[in-house]
Formats: C-alpha cells, sequence, structure tokens
C-alpha cells in the first residue's frame, strides 16, 4: 500500500471552530476520553470550545494547545487500532509534545499536565514580554538572516520556523519585527505577513517558558521511544527517553527546523506523511519541500479508514 510511514503532529495555528466534531460522532469514547483529560489538566471547557468556539477564546494559547493535543492524540490511538504504524513522528511545535506522547517516551497523564503549563506559560508571557512574529515566503534563509540583522538595531528578532524552501517565520520585539517587514518588502519577498500572535514564540525571548518547563520536567519519568521522533531543534533523530526531554525544553526558545526534519524523514525512508489533527497545514508544507512525496490529512476516523484500506 505504501512505503515507510511518518506521523505528522500539527502545532498551534491549526486550530479552528468544530475540529473534533467527526470523531465525536464517529468514536464519541475517545473523543471524551482525551478531551476530559485534558480539561482536567487545563481547567478550561476544551471539548465546548473546539466543537462550538467562540475562536477568538479557542486561539488564545492557553486553550489551543491542550485542545489541539488532545485531538491528536485521540486520532493517533485510531490510527493505531487500524493498523497503522509509523516508523518515524514529528511534530511541528506543540507537536512535538504530541509526538512525545505516541511515541510511548512521555506517559499521556504527564504530557496532558506540561502541555496546558505550556499554554499557560506561552499565555502569560504575552503580558510580561510582549512580542510579534511575521511569515516572509519567497527569500531563503540567508536573505532572511541578513534582514534580520538589519533590523535588529531597533530590538531582538530572529528565524523562528524554517516551514519550507518558501516560507520563514520570523519572531521578535514589535518594533524589529514590523522593521523587517519592510525590509522584506524592499528586497523582493513575495509575501510579508504579521501574525496575530501577542508573544515572540520559539526566540530568545522565550527563555522564562523554557526554564520553567525544564523544572517541571525533572519530576516527569521518560521512556526510550517505541518509534523514533525527529527533533524540531536539530532536526536529528531521537531514541531514548533523555534525548526527547531534552529536545522538548531547547524547542521551546529555538526555531522549528520544519523544512530540515521533514528531509531527516525522508532521508529515514518515509515517502508517506500522515497528519493527525485538523487542518492541512502540515501536509501543504511537506509538498512544498518535496512534491513527490504523498501526503494525507487525518481529522478523522472514516479518512483514516479510506487510508487504511488504501
Amino acid at each position: 500500500m505504501i512505503g515507510q510511514l511518518a506521523f505528522v503532529f500539527p502545532g498551534q495555528g491549526s486550530q479552528r471552530v468544530g475540529m473534533g466534531s467527526e470523531l465525536r460522532s464517529e468514536r464519541p469514547d475517545l473523543f471524551d476520553r482525551y478531551f476530559s483529560a485534558a480539561e482536567a489538566a487545563s481547567g478550561l471547557p476544551l471539548a465546548r470550545l473546539a466543537l462550538e468556539g467562540p475562536l477568538e477564546r479557542l486561539t488564545e494559547t492557553d486553550a489551543a494547545q491542550p485542545a489541539l493535543f488532545a485531538l491528536s492524540l485521540a486520532l493517533a490511538e485510531a490510527a493505531g487500532e487500524l493498523g497503522l504504524s509509523a516508523a518515524l513522528l514529528a511534530g511541528h511545535s506543540l507537536g512535538e509534545y504530541t509526538a512525545a506522547v505516541a511515541s510511548g517516551a512521555l506517559p499521556l497523564e504527564d504530557g496532558m499536565q506540561l502541555v496546558a503549563r505550556r499554554g499557560r506559560l506561552m499565555a502569560d508571557i504575552q503580558s510580561t514580554t510582549p512580542g510579534t512574529m511575521a511569515a516572509i515566503i519567497g527569500l531563503d534563509r540567508e536573505a532572511v538572516e541578513q534582514l534580520c540583522a538589519r533590523a535588529s538595531e531597533l530590538g531582538e528578532v530572529g528565524l523562528a520556523n524554517l516551514n519550507s524552501p518558501q516560507q520563514i517565520v520570523v519572531s521578535g520585539e514589535r518594533s524589529a519585527v514590523e522593521r523587517l517587514i519592510e525590509l522584506a518588502d524592499e528586497a523582493g519577498a513575495k509575501r510579508a505577513i504579521p501574525l496575530q500572535v501577542g508573544a515572540a514564540f520559539h526566540s530568545a525571548m522565550m527563555a522564562p517558558v523554557a526554564r520553567e518547563l525544564g523544572s517541571a520536567m525533572e519530576d516527569v519519568s521518560f521512556d526510550d521511544p517505541r518509534v523514533p521522533i525527529v527533533s524540531n531543534a536539530s532536526a536529528q533523530v531521537l531514541r531514548t527517553g533523555g534525548e526527547i526531554r531534552d529536545a522538548l525544553i531547547e524547542q521551546i526558545d529555538s526555531p522549528v527546523l520544519w523544512a530540515s526534519c521533514v528531509q531527516t524523514l525522508i532521508d529515514g525512508g518515509c515517502t508517506t506523511f500522515l497528519e493527525l489533527g485538523p487542518g492541512r497545514v502540515l501536509s501543504g508544507l511537506v509538498r512544498q519541500i518535496d512534491r513527490s512525496l504523498e501526503t494525507v490529512a487525518a481529522e478523522s476516523v472514516a479518512k483514516l479508514s479510506e487510508f487504511a484500506a488504501g
């Protein structure tokens, strides 16, 4: 049916009102079990927010992260029940925490607590250390790095997500990011788009969050994964629990090297990418990186069953 299969898990930004509605109809047991656990960890009505919104509240960091985490893990369990198994796993930002649980390295309950805490810490830092982000489309890494160096005269700014050869996200202080957008337009970028976020995720400004999560992980026991994970921060294959723990901390204030992660998955023999979560963000990025790859976005048991029968 397929060659080597990679499971990939989306991060914040993929959320939408109605996410999980198909799964709730098909497998209410799975939906309720994972969302109940996420609600207990976060103290938020995540099932209602996922199904009914409002979008403004669902999009807030403390709600979006545990809601996405719960849905993706429920879909991963459904995939396993259908006999689908991955050779390698990867997740984008928050999705790397999902991959850690799906791999067996991080216990589910501990993962729920960490993700809920991650979401709260990232929401809190928006008020204490505000920042912003922007997507630059049509300039390569070297060009964007040069623009960051110029814009840094106005404040902290740097690479946050290297999503594909065509899309790089920068992160930092608002004045510096706004200046970089101007410079990118002047340099011939196809588009330079400010993102609707209130903090500089995956930048040095997230160091306090990394420290607090690192402290929280001291009490968590990580096992070696059943399926290896490709790290956001290094794009290396992680095969031990200690490596995964370190990677989950490092990624908080480091760029997400998604294009390099996909190349590592390809080098590991993966030719088919199954995106487990709402939307098609990662499927689209994978296709930008290599159009020869098969990508499947699955948000329902019906879609998973269709793929498994393939």
